[in-house]
């Protein structure tokens, strides 16, 4: 039988394999996310109020606010050429200005405010005054990654820079969402419209890349375990995100990923070291405990779009260990989850989303434009519910979650408390639910 559907037209075998999931699912009193008449026979058609229809009309509502913010922005800006106001692409402002030194030969001097802020005015898109911090967090290994950005001008490299890495990123989500049971286009307006996504480009942060190369490497994981273990160590430029990587590689068995990843890593770190010299490493050490006492643990404009128990506790009025206490409770209760999803026989997609929601619960140093993260979750999660069915509240707490970058952009006004360790929270109990039902039958390929 399997032969005979291979055998068919690609557009026939897809068809087939969207009606036979949906049959599927009828079968246990669940449905896809494509309930319309032109997939689904009419008498499987759920009443179901967030189906696909909906879907693609909240992912345009999206892009049009977005598309308004950027109008109004550009207003405000003169057409994004003001440097009375902030413009596209301020956070990247500190790549290609560490680049910019690191290539003169002052990599140490990175980590020196006082000789990076005058970089970042200088061609940056900080060149309103004084208002504003952006220093150099990031170990001397990520220096070795953004080292080639200056070699162009500074809108150029980020042009380039954000769109190269959304490419890989967007690959990445949609090698997660198979296309043998929903067509690509279907789901190519919650992709690109994903608030996640725009919050990273326009600000010109690095998260495309992280979250790319965290879904590369977990999707290689099988088949190559060489090149998903060389990616997992390139992680180790952003080391809080790479944490909970080694929990599922050993939970998985996958020894030669492990000791792959623990070489670049190493291998990293003594090439900045002998590049950079000692000196890069010991502002990287003083800026981390700077940062962890200045505006980490004091520093309540951040906790708004921030969505870590951390934050959500500190703006509660807890105290610093209280609140460092939640997060510890958080991390341990997504490593556990972790474990359970990689131990049993559960679908790659779902071990994904289990990989990257625990990634956004483990560290207390998260940002909302980190949250790109949270998109390899959503399509990992979204992919396991319309082959098997979906469960009681799983299409709204996505929907939660798609929307949580947009609204903890939005806090960083408004000043409102916010909840974004909850979403995280009962995203890693659902994956960890869904595990526990019973194994998917594919894989990423």
């Amino acid at each position: 039988m399997k032969r005979n559907i291979e055998a068919l037209p690609w557009s026939v075998r897809r068809e087939s394999d969207i009606r036979g999931a949906v049959e599927r699912n009828q079968g246990r009193g669940e449905m896809g996310l494509d309930h319309s008449s032109a997939v689904a026979p009419k008498s499987a058609i759920s009443r179901h109020w967030l189906d696909l229809e909906r879907v693609r009309v909240y992912s345009i509502a999206m892009l049009l606010i977005y598309g308004v913010l950027m109008v109004l922005w550009a207003w405000e800006s003169k057409g994004f050429t003001s440097d009375r106001i902030v413009r596209p692409g301020g956070d990247y402002s500190v790549f290609w200005s560490a680049s910019y030194l690191a290539l003169k030969g002052d990599a140490a001097k990175v980590y020196d405010y006082a000789s990076l802020k005058p970089v970042i005015m200088a061609f940056g898109s900080m060149k309103g005054g004084a208002n504003f911090f952006l220093p150099w967090l990031y170990p001397p290994t990520f220096l070795l990654l953004v080292m080639p950005l200056s070699l162009l001008p500074f809108v150029l490299s980020y042009l380039l820079f954000i769109c190269g890495t959304a490419v890989m990123y967007m690959a990445a989500i949609f090698r997660i969402l198979d296309i043998r049971v929903v067509p690509r286009h279907v789901v190519l307006l919650p992709v690109v419209a994903f608030p996640g996504a725009i919050e990273a480009a326009m600000i010109g942060q690095n998260s495309f890349l992280t979250a790319g190369v965290a879904a590369w490497s977990l999707i290689h994981l099988r088949g190559r375990p060489v090149l998903a273990g060389i990616l997992i160590g390139l992680l180790s430029v952003k080391p809080q995100l790479a944490v909970v990587f080694p929990v599922a590689m050993l939970a998985d068995r996958a020894w030669k990923t492990f000791f792959i990843a623990a070489a670049t890593a190493i291998v990293m770190a003594a090439s900045s070291v002998g590049l950079f010299g000692w000196e890069a490493m010991s502002g990287f050490l003083e800026n981390s405990s700077l940062f962890r006492e200045q505006l980490l643990e004091q520093g309540r404009n951040g906790w708004y779009s921030s969505p870590t128990a951390f934050a959500m506790m500190r703006l509660a009025g807890a105290p610093v260990a209280l609140a460092y206490g939640a997060q510890a409770a958080c991390a341990i209760f997504a490593i556990i989850a972790l474990l359970k999803v990689w131990s049993g026989q559960t679908s790659m997609e779902l071990r994904i989303a289990a990989v990257a929601t625990a990634t956004l619960l483990v560290s207390p140093y998260l940002w909302y434009y980190e949250l790109t993260w949270l998109g390899i979750a959503i399509a990992g999660m979204a992919i396991d519910g319309m082959r098997r069915g979906w469960k009681k509240g799983e299409r709204e707490l996505l929907l939660a979650a798609w929307l949580l970058p947009f609204l903890l952009g939005v806090n960083r006004v408004a000043e409102l408390p916010q909840a974004g360790a909850v979403v995280t929270l009962l995203l890693m109990a659902a994956i960890l639910r869904r595990a526990r039902s019973g194994a998917g039958s594919n894989s990423v390929r």
